[in-house]
């Protein structure tokens, strides 16, 4: 508590390459937008790996609705933007190392 007031959980989510092909995507595209949902500050780094194999599957429906959560999408490059529905934030690697430093809770996917 800073000056009498609460600071919300902020959360970052690191998509790696295997994440789109795994249940565990779908488990944490639902993490994301029910944190989200709560007002949690919350963010999605989308790696180079995943956003490539990302722009060989069809269009997932969940990973565009992440901006109308609220859920800042974030990636480290421009490779792999084929998926022109995902509303994605290029970052620099130090402003990416920089949210995940600042983050109170990772989770690697």
């Amino acid at each position: 508590m800073r000056n009498g007031c609460y600071s919300l959980a902020s959360q970052f989510f690191i998509a790696t390459a295997n994440a789109p092909l795994s249940d565990r995507f779908q488990e944490m595209l639902d993490m994301l937008m029910t944190g989200a949902a709560f007002g949690l500050p919350t963010t999605l780094w989308l790696t180079d790996g995943c956003l490539s194999v990302l722009s060989a599957l069809p269009v997932n429906d969940s990973l565009s609705q992440l901006a109308d959560f609220g859920v800042r999408c974030v990636a480290g490059s421009q490779e792999g933007m084929a998926q022109e529905h995902l509303q994605l934030e290029i970052l620099s690697a130090d402003a990416l190392r920089s949210l995940r430093h600042e983050s109170q809770q990772v989770l690697v996917f």
